[in-house]
């Protein structure tokens, strides 16, 4: 259950991180937003049906996507 949470709460901070970067030049917003989701896809079944979604509008992203989340899961 605290993995869970830890797991959740970087993952905020990190999509929190991706929005300013998308905002500010300096900050690349894509790759911390992205890492964010993987982790919040993993504590959250909300986030995860959410991301089902985007696979039929996406297939190409969320292959990537899931490949990451793989490499995420095996540590």
């Amino acid at each position: 259950m605290l993995k869970r949470s830890i797991t959740f709460i970087i993952g905020l901070i990190l999509i929190a991180i991706g929005l300013v970067g998308f905002l500010l030049p300096i900050i690349p917003g894509i790759f911390p937003f992205v890492i964010g989701l993987v982790m919040l896809s993993r504590s959250s079944a909300t986030v995860r049906r959410h991301l089902l979604k985007v696979k039929t509008m996406f297939p190409r992203q969320y292959e990537q996507f899931q490949k990451m989340r793989e490499k995420l899961h095996r540590k």
